[in-house]
């Protein structure tokens, strides 16, 4: 996780690299980010990096083989998993929030879950910190002091522990074939 943290002049950079103005809501949902321990993370559904989510947005503009190229109107706050997207709509001052089933703005999965970006952040603050506060995790901790668990690493935490059965299996298999 970056040690920097957004700042005013990080949401300036974001506008001015990609050509679009943000709303208010947006500036207070981030500056400063409402879950310390969280700060400077790219790791959740409100991505708290500058220049991460100017690259972000900037490939989703450019689209892929996978994925259409994203309208310029569109800004993505974060993307925590990569099938899913979440956008505000930064052509109404209310920042409308979108849920992109991955990434395409076409998609009939695809909708509209908010109409005020407000909104969404304050339920996207609640249930992070109640997530956090779930595990013993404290959100007003210091910057990185919780470990994000996800499903790659849970999965390479469980290859491994099943890799160290396996060996012990393998060895006590082994020892048993020496004894006869």
């Amino acid at each position: 996780m970056p040690s920097d943290i957004m700042t005013e002049s990080d949401i300036t950079l974001i506008e001015r690299k990609l050509a679009i103005s943000l709303p208010e809501s947006y500036w207070r949902a981030v500056c400063p980010f409402r879950i310390p321990a969280l700060a400077g993370n790219t790791d959740y559904q409100l991505w708290d990096d500058a220049q991460r989510l100017i690259e972000l947005n900037r490939q989703l503009r450019a689209g892929s083989p996978t994925r259409p190229a994203w309208p310029s109107h569109l800004f993505a706050v974060g993307d925590p998993h990569g099938d899913e997207l979440i956008a505000m709509d930064t052509r109404s001052s209310d920042g409308p929030v979108w849920w992109l089933d991955h990434g395409c703005v076409d998609s009939k999965a695809s909708y509209q879950s908010h109409s005020k970006f407000a909104d969404w952040a304050e339920e996207f603050y609640q249930d992070i910190r109640l997530d956090l506060e779930d595990d013993d995790l404290d959100p007003d901790g210091e910057p990185g002091a919780t470990q994000v668990v996800t499903p790659g690493y849970l999965m390479a935490l469980v290859g491994t522990a099943i890799a160290g059965l396996l060996l012990l299996l393998a060895l006590a298999w082994i020892k048993s074939r020496l004894n006869k």
